[in-house]
């Protein structure tokens, strides 16, 4: 063995020994490992995966595209449930203008209690509506515009007669007759008189109405035939809003209002 070989032996048990190696004389050691051991096991990563590693431009994006859907759909579910309170509390309100009109004109008086409640109900009702007349009418409102007039007169009710009109004709297809229980002493005494209000509400955002099934809807449609004052003009004119529920009815609820009042019978 000669001289150079036992000092290249030497040299490289001292860098194996030595925790990190020590550099060459002259030699340029940036970029490079100093640790021997390290440098024969080290493979660097090629410059594509590092870049898709270390890449993190549309991430802001991304996180968008899957958070606002969620975030969309929980905000329409909250403003839907909201209407359908509000719509719930006015169905209440419609059960107590019944009551009173028949605790005020007796408890016979079925088309007003039903005028009054479609009347309470018809701020939430859509203001479009072509047969608004005819449904009136079958309704049991013999002169419309008169009514019509009488009804934007009052307070809160002032706007487009038009508006009003198709408003209330949508009321009456979506609120059905109150109905009216008494209980109390006999006559010439103080009774209770006690309204149930139905209303089909119709939802605008989320179709509720699956959750809420489809027995509700079906009772309503066969409860528009059993109208007093139901004849074939109004069969004209119910039969297509019936069609209509029966084919959209996931998009509609039926939602129920009570209230009790007293009346004194003679």
């Amino acid at each position: 063995m000669t001289r150079k070989t036992e000092d290249a032996g030497k040299r490289m048990e001292e860098r194996l020994r030595s925790p990190v190696s020590r550099p060459r004389q002259g030699e340029n050691t940036k970029g490079k490992c100093r640790s021997p051991v390290i440098c024969h096991f080290h493979f660097p990563l090629s410059p594509l995966p590092r870049h898709l590693f270390r890449n993190t431009e549309g991430q802001a994006l991304l996180e968008t595209a899957i958070a606002f859907p969620v975030l969309l759909l929980f905000m329409l579910v909250i403003m839907e449930l909201s209407m359908l309170y509000n719509a719930k509390q006015l169905a209440n309100y419609a059960a107590f203008c019944a009551a009173r009109t028949a605790a005020v004109n007796g408890i016979d008086a079925t088309a007003k209690r039903h005028f009054a409640a479609a009347m309470a109900m018809s701020s939430i009702a859509t203001a479009n509506n072509d047969d608004a007349d005819d449904i009136l009418r079958a309704f049991g409102l013999s002169d419309p515009d008169q009514t019509i007039a009488v009804l934007c007169s009052i307070p809160g009710f002032q706007g487009d007669e038009a508006k009003w009109r198709a408003r209330l004709a949508n009321a009456y297809l979506r609120t059905y007759l109150p109905q009216c229980d008494t209980t109390g002493t006999p006559p010439g005494k103080r009774k209770h008189v006690t309204v149930n209000v139905t209303y089909l509400y119709r939802c605008s955002f989320v179709p509720f109405g699956i959750f809420w099934g489809k027995a509700g809807i079906d009772a309503y449609c066969a409860a528009l035939t059993a109208f007093p004052y139901y004849n074939s003009y109004t069969y004209a004119v119910v039969t297509p809003f019936i069609a209509m529920l029966q084919s959209s009815w996931r998009w509609n609820i039926t939602i129920h209002g009570r209230a009790v009042t007293d009346y004194w019978a003679g």
